[in-house]
């Protein structure tokens, strides 16, 4: 026979480990999603103006 209080922290520890899981991969595709924002706008930003004189 199962345990119900073991198989309570069982459910609970999975549902942190998920929790957790599912935090971290936001977590990562946030971090990617500004590293491409950042990039655009270094890449603007470099890129010269159709006058030829450098941006400000």
């Amino acid at each position: 026979m199962i345990d119900p209080s073991s198989f309570d922290t069982a459910l609970t520890a999975l549902g942190v480990i998920t929790a957790m899981v599912f935090a971290f991969g936001v977590a990562a595709l946030s971090d990617m999603a500004m590293r491409r924002r950042e990039d655009r706008a270094a890449r603007s930003d470099r890129t010269p103006s159709p006058n030829g004189s450098h941006p400000s």
